[in-house]
C-alpha cells in the first residue's frame, strides 16, 4: 500500500515483534505479524489477529522523527476526513501513535485490503472521486486543512485562506522554498517564481472566484495517481489511500493526474467531467490543470533533487506560462477584452471602464475604434496606476493611456487608490520577496498633491471629469479641502453587504456622484466579521425570491437597486447575454428597496475588496488617514 515519511535509518529503527506491538491494546493478544515491504521513508506491516473464530487484518506503517510523526498524523487525519465522507472508498483508519519500547517511532494503523496492483475502471473509481469532492464540506468554508499533512516527506503549507488563490499561492512558495532547502541554489527559477505569483497564478485561479463566482473548498487526496489507488481484491471495488489532504479547488486533484506520469487516459477526465463539470471560464481549464500538474512536479523536484529533469520540466512549464501571460491581471485575457466592448458597444452600451493597471487600455482602443459609434457618444473611464502618483508624472501616465486608447481625451480620469506603490524601472511595482507591493508611504499620505496633478489635465482638455476610487469620507473631505476642482466620481465596492449607505449620503451633499465597482459581490479577500465566508449576494436567498417576484435575475435585482439608489453600475462579464441580461432592468417598490438595504445589518456587512492584508494598512478606515506617520 505504498510508504510514508521517514529517514534512511529507519530499517535500523523500526522493526517490529508481537511484545512492541502489545503497546498497543487492540495488538495485545496472540497475532501474526508479517513485513510488508518498506521504502527510503518507512517500514509497513500486515498484522494479522485472531478474534473468536474470525482473523481480522490492518496494514501498520513505522517511521521515525518528528516528520515521521507529523506524517502519520496526518494520513490518519486525512483518512478519518475521507472515510466520513466516501466510507469503503477509501481505507478504513484505526489509530496512529508513538511506541514507547521504540524510541523515536510511531505507527499508523488501518484496515488491510488485498490489493490488484491495477489501475481501477473510470467509471466507479471517478464516480468516488466526485463524490469526496461533491459531498464534502469544509468545517469552516475555507480553503486549508486543521493540520500539516504531507506529501512523500515534505510538509504541505495548509494554513487556511478565504480564497484558492491565496491558498494555492502560499503552498506554491512553501515548495519553491522546500526545493531550495533540498536542492540547493535555483538559478533559472529566477524571476520566474515572482512572475508565476504576481501574473499567472493570478491570471488563471482569481477569475473563478470573481464577479460573484464562488469556488467551493472540496476535500481533495491530495496525492491522487495511479500509485495511490488499486483494486480491492475481495470487493473488486476501486480503492484510494495514501492521502495528504486539505480542502481545495477539486480540479487541483486532477493536476496528479497527467498522462506522462499517470496510466490515467483522457477518459478519465472525460468520466469526472460528466459528474461535475469544468469550472468557468471553461477556456482556462488546461492551462489551469498544467499549473496543478506543474504544481505536483514541484513536489516531486524536492523529493527527488537529484533528478535533474524534474527540476528542468518545472522550469519549461512555468517559461510556458509567463510567455502566455505577461500581462497577468486575473480576468478576461485581452483578446476576450476587445471582444467584449465590441459586444458591450453593439448592444447599446456606452460607458467603458478600464485602467492603466488592468492592462487591457490598447484593446479598449481598438474596439472603440473598430466598433463605428462616434467618439462623442461613448464616455471612457480610465485609472491613474498606483506607480505614478508622483505629480510630475501624473499627465505622463495619462498621455501613455491616451496613447494605447488611440484618444485624444478621455471623459473621467481616476485616482484608481489613494495609496502609492513604490516605483521601478519603467514604472514597474517594487515588490517584496513574498510578492506583495513596496508602499511608497510619503506619496501615500500626499494625495492632494496628485489630486493638483490631476487638475492641470482638465486645463489642458486632456480629460473632462477627475475624479477618486475607493476614496473614504475622512480622504474625501481633506481633498475637498484643498482641490480648486472638486471630484466628480468616486468608484467604490457597492452592493447589498455593503450598501455604503453613509457614504452616498456624503458624496450626494458634496455633488459626488457614487459609480459601483463589484455591484454583484464576490468571494471576501479577508474575513472582515463572523458571516463573511457566506457566498456573495447573489447566492442570497432574500435576493432570489424578490428577483423570482420581478420575473429578473439575482444580478437584474442587485443593479436595479443600485441604479434606483442613484448608483451608477459597471459590472463585469464576457457573455452577451449576460450584457443584454444586464441592460432589462426595473424599478423596484420602496419595501423591497428597504429589504435589500437593510439585509447588510441582518447579515454582516462584507467587503470583498480589502487590500489591507496586501498594503498592510486599512485605508477604509474612518478614525484615521492611513498611513499614518511612523
Amino acid at each position: 500500500m505504498g510508504s510514508i515519511i521517514g529517514y534512511d535509518e529507519a530499517a535500523k529503527r523500526t522493526e517490529l515483534n508481537p511484545n512492541i506491538l502489545s503497546e498497543i491494546p487492540l495488538f495485545n493478544r496472540p497475532l501474526t505479524l508479517t513485513n510488508h515491504g518498506s521504502s527510503a521513508w518507512a517500514h509497513s506491516y500486515r498484522i494479522d489477529l485472531e478474534v473468536e473464530d474470525r482473523t481480522e487484518s490492518y496494514f501498520m506503517k513505522v517511521s521515525v522523527g518528528y516528520h515521521g510523526r507529523e506524517a502519520l498524523k496526518g494520513e490518519f487525519e486525512s483518512t478519518c476526513a475521507m472515510h466520513d465522507v466516501v466510507g469503503e472508498f477509501t481505507t478504513k483508519p484505526v489509530g496512529w501513535g508513538s511506541f514507547k519500547s521504540l524510541a523515536g517511532a510511531h505507527y499508523y494503523f488501518c484496515q488491510f485490503h488485498d490489493l490488484i496492483e491495477e489501475v481501477p475502471e473510470p467509471g466507479e473509481f471517478c464516480k468516488g472521486v466526485a463524490a469526496l469532492h461533491a459531498n464534502s464540506q469544509s468545517p469552516n468554508g475555507k480553503f486549508g486543512f486543521h493540520i500539516v499533512t504531507y506529501n512523500g516527506d515534505l510538509p504541505q503549507n495548509n494554513d487556511y485562506a478565504d480564497t484558492w488563490e491565496e491558498f494555492f499561492i502560499h503552498g506554491f512558495e512553501n515548495m519553491i522554498q522546500l526545493n531550495i532547502d533540498r536542492g540547493g541554489p535555483w538559478k533559472e527559477l529566477e524571476g520566474l517564481d515572482t512572475a508565476m505569483i504576481t501574473k499567472v497564478i493570478p491570471r488563471l485561479l482569481r477569475p473563478m472566484e470573481t464577479d460573484g463566482r464562488y469556488i467551493k473548498p472540496s476535500l481533495v487526496h491530495g496525492d491522487l495517481w495511479c500509485g495511490n489507488a488499486a483494486v480491492d481484491g475481495a470487493t473488486n471495488q476501486p480503492l484510494i489511500y495514501d492521502p495528504a489532504s486539505f480542502y481545495a479547488h477539486n480540479e487541483y486533484e486532477l493536476g496528479n493526474w497527467r498522462p506522462e506520469r499517470n496510466k490515467f487516459s483522457k477518459s478519465y477526465f472525460n468520466t469526472y467531467h460528466s459528474h461535475i463539470p469544468k469550472t468557468y471560464p471553461e477556456e482556462d481549464y488546461d492551462d489551469r490543470n498544467a499549473l496543478y500538474s506543474m504544481r505536483f512536479n514541484l513536489q516531486a523536484a524536492a523529493l527527488f533533487p537529484h533528478v535533474a529533469s524534474l527540476r528542468e520540466s518545472v522550469i519549461d512549464e512555468m517559461k510556458r506560462l509567463v510567455e502566455k501571460y505577461p500581462g497577468g491581471r486575473g480576468g478576461a485575457d485581452n483578446n476576450q477584452v476587445k471582444e467584449t466592448v465590441l459586444k458591450a458597444l453593439k448592444c447599446g452600451y456606452r460607458h467603458i471602464d478600464t485602467a492603466t493597471a488592468y492592462g487591457n487600455e490598447k484593446e479598449v482602443g481598438e474596439a472603440i475604434k473598430e466598433s463605428g459609434v462616434p467618439r462623442e457618444e461613448v464616455f471612457v473611464t480610465t485609472k491613474l496606476a498606483q506607480t505614478w502618483h508622483e505629480p510630475a508624472d501624473v499627465e505622463r501616465a495619462l498621455d501613455t493611456s491616451l496613447e494605447l486608447l488611440q484618444l485624444d481625451y478621455v471623459d473621467l480620469y481616476l485616482m484608481h487608490f489613494p495609496h502609492a506603490y513604490r516605483a521601478g524601472p519603467n514604472n514597474s511595482t517594487i515588490r517584496h520577496p513574498d510578492g506583495k507591493p513596496v508602499i511608497d508611504y510619503a506619496l501615500s499620505r500626499d494625495y492632494c498633491s496628485t489630486w493638483t496633478a490631476m487638475e492641470a489635465l482638465v486645463d489642458k482638455g486632456k480629460t473632462r471629469l477627475i475624479g477618486v476610487s475607493n476614496f473614504s469620507i475622512l480622504k474625501l473631505r481633506k481633498l475637498l479641502t484643498k482641490a480648486r476642482i472638486p471630484p466628480a466620481v468616486n468608484q467604490v465596492e457597492a452592493h447589498p453587504y455593503l450598501p455604503q449607505t453613509a457614504l452616498l449620503t456624503f458624496c450626494t451633499n458634496h455633488g459626488i456622484h457614487i459609480t459601483a465597482h463589484q455591484p454583484l459581490g464576490g468571494k471576501p479577500v479577508a474575513a472582515v466579521n463572523p458571516n463573511a465566508d457566506r457566498p456573495g449576494p447573489l447566492y442570497d436567498p432574500d435576493i432570489t425570491a424578490i428577483a423570482t417576484k420581478y420575473n429578473l435575475s439575482p444580478a437584474q435585482v442587485l443593479l436595479s437597486w443600485l441604479l434606483q439608489r442613484g448608483i451608477s453600475v459597471i459590472p463585469k462579464t464576457v457573455h452577451e447575454s449576460r450584457l443584454v441580461e444586464n441592460m432589462e432592468l426595473r424599478r423596484m417598490n420602496e419595501e423591497d428597496m428597504e429589504a435589500i438595504t437593510g439585509l447588510a445589518e441582518r447579515k454582516g456587512e462584507v467587503r470583498y475588496l480589502d487590500p489591507k492584508g496586501h498594503v498592510g494598512f486599512d485605508i477604509f478606515d474612518e478614525e484615521v488617514d492611513e498611513p499614518v506617520e511612523g
